[in-house]
Parts: structure tokens; sequence; C-alpha cells
């Protein structure tokens, strides 16, 4: 049991019991709909922030860019944390997120149209965690833990990343530097200014754990670890910070972090980034 997570408390009406029986209908219908992997099919689950403190429309927008040309990747999104089950991850080659530890502040999962705003699911529940840690560490599924995955507030979840979470001060530019260049995600890329984002900082708690880049704060002038990697049983993870607001989506040097990276974590060769250079 978690010892970060959050209960509520009470009973469940009539009418609650009725709501969550028709949510329930319509993940599964929503699943069905899914078409069945397809030989050859790299499949790639995320779930983006749809909240009131993020962009997940265009968090979704830009990493689906920045995949475009591999065909034969298909990537889907949950666009709410109510819409993901163990079952969705159970055959898929890599997890990205990008989702703190606070329920979805509207349920997007139910009705395409709504009259009333009913507050949403929590990602990290017990069994979404277990089956997410027993696909990387027992299946080798890789994982992309971006930005505020390291607020889950999930103790299972931070063990897994190899990290402890600082939290970020105000939104302001932020340099990324001292990029690894030993390692595959990060050699060969120079230290890039991001316009506005938050810097959450990390603190590495694993030994197994590689740093591949440090951040810097102009306002705050604080330096952090802001991107690292591990290997976790059979499965590989990589944890990237930059992301609160659509500024480093849009950078041609992040984005080809978020290339490598997604081709690191699958254990596959690493072809050049095709847009490398260029801004979206």
């Amino acid at each position: 049991m978690n010892s970060f997570n959050n209960t509520g408390k009470g009973g469940i009406t009539r009418g609650g019991l009725a709501s969550l029986a028709a949510a329930a209908d319509v993940v599964s219908e929503a699943h069905a709909a899914l078409k069945p992997k397809a030989p050859g099919e790299t499949r790639i689950v995320a779930v983006m922030a749809h909240d009131t403190n993020h962009n997940g429309v265009a968090q979704e927008y830009y990493m689906r860019t920045v995949f475009s040309s591999k065909k034969d990747w298909r990537l889907i999104f949950a666009r709410a944390s109510g819409l993901f089950t163990p079952d969705l991850i159970s055959d898929a080659d890599l997890l990205i997120t990008a989702r703190t530890g606070i329920p979805d502040p509207i349920d997007l999962s139910t009705d395409p149209l709504a009259d009333s705003m009913q507050p949403g699911a929590q990602l990290w529940t017990d069994g979404n965690v277990k089956a997410i840690i027993n696909n990387i560490r027992n299946r080798g599924m890789g994982f992309m833990a971006l930005h505020c995955t390291l607020y889950s507030r999930n103790r299972d979840i931070t063990d897994l990343l190899g990290v402890e979470p600082i939290m970020h001060n105000q939104v302001q530019p932020i340099w990324v530097h001292d990029l690894n260049q030993d390692h595959p995600i990060t050699s060969g890329i120079g230290r890039f200014f991001i316009n506005l984002d938050e810097q959450f900082a990390a603190v590495i708690k694993s030994n197994s754990t590689t740093t591949l880049f440090e951040t810097t704060a102009i306002h705050d002038k604080r330096n952090a670890i802001g991107g690292w990697c591990l290997e976790s049983g059979k499965g590989r993870i990589v944890g990237l910070l930059p992301g609160h607001t659509t500024d480093p989506y849009t950078l041609p040097e992040y984005q080809e972090i978020l290339w490598r990276s997604a081709h690191w974590a699958m254990k596959r060769d690493i072809p050049p980034y095709p847009n490398a250079g260029k801004s979206l």
C-alpha cells in the first residue's frame, strides 16, 4: 500500500454507483474499439497532463509530431486518467506519462458533451502502479516519465524512478546544460535555452542512475538535475523534467532528446532525428 495515495472518505451514493458503472462502460467500449496490435507494430501508450496547470492538447500534438516519421509506431493517448487500465499496457513497448498525483480536475473519460463539471480519476492507483512496474521489470516495457510525473506522490513510482523530487518555484527562463556526452540520449547536444518553464529538480537516490543533463533557473539561480535514466529489471526508464509550458517541446534540442529517449528506453537503435535543428 502506498502512503502517498489519497483516498476518499464516506460511502458511495446510488447515483455515484450508477456513474461509476457508466464510466466503466465507456472505458470498455473505448478499449474494445482499439485495433489489436499488428505484427511489427510498436505500441506506445501515453497519459498526458490534461489539468488546470498543463496543456495536454499541446503535449500530445508535439509528441505526435516528434515521432511522426515512425510509420510503424502507434501512439495511443489516454486523454483522461480514467481511460488508463492495466490492460492498455499489456502489450505496449513504451509508456509515456506526464501526470501528477492529483486526480483529473475534469472527467474527460465519459460523455463528449457535458452541461456540468465532474471530477476525474487518479492515474496512480495501486492497480495501475503495480501493472506499470510489472511490465517494466518483468516484460521490458520502456518508460518515459516526463515533467510532473515526478510529483506522482506515489512512493512506488518515486522509488522506480530512482530519485526524490524537489518542487519547482516560479515559471521562469531556464538553461539546460552539462548534457552527458557519453550517453546516446544526449551525446552531441549542446546547452540550450527554454524561454519559460518550471524547474522541477531531482535528487538521485539510485546508484544505477545516470544523469543526462542539468538545469539552471535564471531568476532563482538554482542548479538542478533535469534528466536521468536507469535500468530496472528488464526495462529502461528515462526521466525528463522540462515540459510545464509548451516552450520545451518546440525546441529542436529537446525534441531530439525525446526522440532518442524513446528509442533508448525500448532498447532500439537510435536513428538520426529527421527534424534535427528545426523548431516545430
